[in-house]
């Protein structure tokens, strides 16, 4: 046993570190490792107190559709604002366009004029003087 020992410990040495390095190195991975197989046993108290705030969610849905809109009845609401002056009853009542209302066509712009430049014209083949 104490030379399988010696040689996992030989196996597991760093060079340049003392042999006991690897062996506390290997020891914290397999103590990661037995956190993340214990940890679904972990979610299991969780369980209960979901199940619970789940009933408590559901008492309290039970109890509101007993009061309902018969425990606070509404007002009457007068209409105090005019429609604007674009729309009419009619088109309410149609609903929302299917389509895309049609632009205006575009201004109407002349081609740019060609032969006019705006810089200078410069004639190189007379003499300065």
């Amino acid at each position: 046993m104490a030379e399988t020992l010696q040689s996992i410990v030989a196996a597991l040495t760093f060079p340049g570190l003392p042999g006991w390095t690897g062996l506390i190195l290997a020891l914290l991975i397999g103590l990661l490792v037995l956190a993340f197989l214990g940890m679904p046993f972990a979610v299991y108290g969780v369980k209960s107190r979901l199940e619970a705030l789940e009933l408590q969610l559901a008492e309290l849905r039970a109890e509101l559709r007993r009061t309902g809109p018969a425990a606070a009845p509404r007002a009457q609401v007068e209409q105090d604002w005019d429609e604007p002056a674009g729309l009419t009853r009619r088109d309410i009542e149609a609903g929302p366009r299917l389509s895309a209302p049609v632009p205006p066509p575009p201004a109407y712009s002349p081609p740019p004029l060609r032969d006019r430049r705006a810089e200078p014209k410069l004639d190189w083949r007379s003499p300065r003087g």
